[in-house]
């Protein structure tokens, strides 16, 4: 079972590599940071990698003299030839995956010669350097340098922090750490740090790092590490030893809350409507910490560079079973892909309620595909959405003149789209599960298009396929259609202090508004609870900045009776009580 389960993923990561595509090379040499995307649980850490969340497609960096970049390939930033010839061009792929503030590392590696760089401490494997919340750096280690027959990796973490962490590795059946008599096979390594313990207190927060992948080979643990027998070749993302540093961007949220309202909705892509001001939103674009992922496509030019990086706040509320998703973009070429079909926008995957293969997925579409100068979106659905399932509209704000590039840059857009969820069966209180990708076209107009300087750059939360050949293990999000409307009242205000009011009106049926106030950023939870300890309901679960807030529940699938209500932050612990009467 382990056998197959690293070959056919050592298959499909070298399948990544011989379709690299030179034309992302600016943008995925050194990067500044990489994307670390939710895992949907919390991992195994045992070097396996069998997990589904580890084959997903996400960006991950490469480790191999000489290596091209691709789609979502990004190279390191150095590496050098310390000993030897280096006749084992090894690959070793680095992804990071998070799960709150659990940030979990792999290493997989094709390497022929596994082992310890002879009576050095360094051996094969990882080296890196973590910045904790204070900003000092301190180290970790997943490496193999134990000398003796076949010895297990060895994982080592920083005094300061113990336990702060665990790795584990998995060789395969035709490695044998230090036998230089033979060709290994490579290895998997897997490794996570309970951020929490550096310090952080924010799941989608930045974290400052210097990854160095060591390679020596040919050496058993007794050789002189820099005589007439073996090489040694390292690289590195940052720097060798951790003077200059790169950043993962936790991002990706995996569930957003559509607040409850009652208000009329007028479909005209104009967020102006009060609630639209404090929904859950999602940022999709360049860098974001709530994006999934994204890439940037060049034509014929390598060194053009991607200047229109638009970003695009995606918003979610819901009246009854009417689920709106309001989009504000600050694109400054708002047009189509003039050879192709595709056009600047939102490209939503939706699902049946209980259905979320791949191969059930359903479009729907609010995009400028006419190219016709000044026309708004086209609204499509696939064939597969129910009739008058959704329907959508724009809005063009003054400067922005759709499909040309005649008058300078345009002032963006905005989209209202709602989906008539209660026809792919869904009802209030259920998570529709769904992906929103943003397209963002840029000097491609009928009056523009070169492949010298049109851009191409999609960016998405969940996935931007949804297809079983392309995206086989895909990322659907989740919005709950809730009870929930979570306001921040007094946002020029700083609270002094941490409160939970007292629930009002108390009595309640069937609701009731439940007040706080957070004194600065941090994580929070405001759960309700029944007299036996059984949780009912989570009506707060992310990061929220100072302020005070107001959060609304309707109680409305409970019974009568007495209820606690409990928030909690790293630093604050409050639970109250209140009482239900129907």
């Amino acid at each position: 079972m382990k056998n197959t389960v690293f070959t056919l993923t050592v298959l499909f990561f070298l399948s990544l590599t011989l379709t690299t595509n030179t034309s992302f090379a600016q943008m995925h040499s050194d990067p500044a940071y990489i994307q670390v995307v939710s895992a949907a649980d919390p991992m195994t850490v045992d070097g396996v990698l069998d997990e589904t969340d580890w084959l997903k497609r996400f960006d991950y960096l490469v480790y191999k003299a000489g290596s091209l970049p691709g789609d979502v390939i990004y190279t390191v930033t150095d590496e050098v030839l310390v000993h030897g010839s280096y006749p084992d061009t090894t690959t070793t792929f680095v992804k990071f995956l998070h799960n709150g503030l659990d940030l979990y590392i792999s290493l997989q590696s094709d390497d022929h010669s596994v082992g310890k760089f002879g009576t050095s401490w360094e051996g094969d494997g990882l080296f890196m350097k973590i910045k904790d919340a204070s900003g000092a750096a301190v180290e970790y280690k997943l490496y193999f340098n134990v000398g003796g027959v076949n010895p297990d990796i060895v994982y080592e973490e920083p005094g300061l922090y113990p336990g702060s962490g665990e790795g584990a590795a998995w060789k395969h059946s035709a490695t044998i750490v230090n036998d230089t008599s033979q060709v290994d096979s490579g290895y998997t390594a897997e490794m996570v740090i309970h951020l929490d313990q550096l310090g952080y207190t924010d799941p989608y927060g930045n974290i400052e790092v210097m990854i160095n992948i060591f390679d020596p080979d040919g050496y058993e643990d007794d050789m002189d590490p820099y005589g007439s027998v073996g090489s040694y070749w390292k690289s590195w993302w940052g720097s060798e030893w951790g003077g200059e540093f790169r950043t993962l961007r936790l991002a990706d949220p995996q569930v957003k809350n559509a607040y409850v309202t009652t208000n009329t909705i007028t479909l005209d892509g104009i967020l102006d409507e009060g609630f639209w001001t404090d929904a859950e939103s999602v940022v999709v674009g360049v860098g974001s910490n709530t994006s999934t992922g994204g890439f940037y496509m060049q034509w014929n030019d390598t060194l053009n560079s991607y200047t229109d990086q638009s970003m695009a706040t995606i918003k979610f509320v819901h009246n009854g079973t009417d689920l709106y998703i309001g989009v504000v973009s600050d694109d400054n070429s708002v047009c189509k892909w003039s050879p192709g079909w595709e056009a600047d926008g939102l490209f939503l995957w939706m699902t049946n309620k209980g259905d979320y293969s791949p191969s059930l997925r359903m479009e729907i579409k609010a995009m400028y595909f006419t190219g016709t100068v000044g026309d708004g979106i086209s609204f499509e659905t696939s064939t597969s959405v129910p009739t008058g399932g959704a329907e959508g509209a724009s809005f063009e704000p003054g400067g922005t003149v759709t499909h040309t590039e005649v008058g300078g840059p345009d002032a963006g857009y905005s989209l209202e789209v709602v989906v008539h969820t209660d026809l792919f069966g869904y009802v209030i209180g259920d998570t529709v599960r769904l992906s929103c990708v943003i397209w963002d076209l840029d000097y491609s107009s009928v009056d523009a298009f070169s492949a010298d300087t049109s851009d191409y750059a999609p960016h998405w939360w969940g996935t931007q396929w949804a297809d079983p050949g392309f995206e086989k293990y895909n990322l659907y999000r989740q919005v709950v259609l809730s009870n929930l409307t979570d306001v921040d009242e007094n946002p020029a205000s700083v609270p002094d202090a941490y409160q939970l009011l007292q629930n009002y009106p108390n009595p309640f049926n069937p609701e009731t508004n439940i007040r706080y106030s957070v004194p600065k950023g941090t994580q929070v939870t405001l759960k309700v609870y029944d007299v036996l300890g059984n949780e009912v309901a989570t009506l707060v679960n992310e990061f929220k900045n100072a302020g005070e807030y107001n959060m609304r529940w309707q109680a409305s699938n409970v019974s009568s009776g007495v209820y606690f209500y409990e928030l909690r932050t790293d630093e604050f612990v409050k639970i109250n009580k209140m009482i239900l009467l129907r």
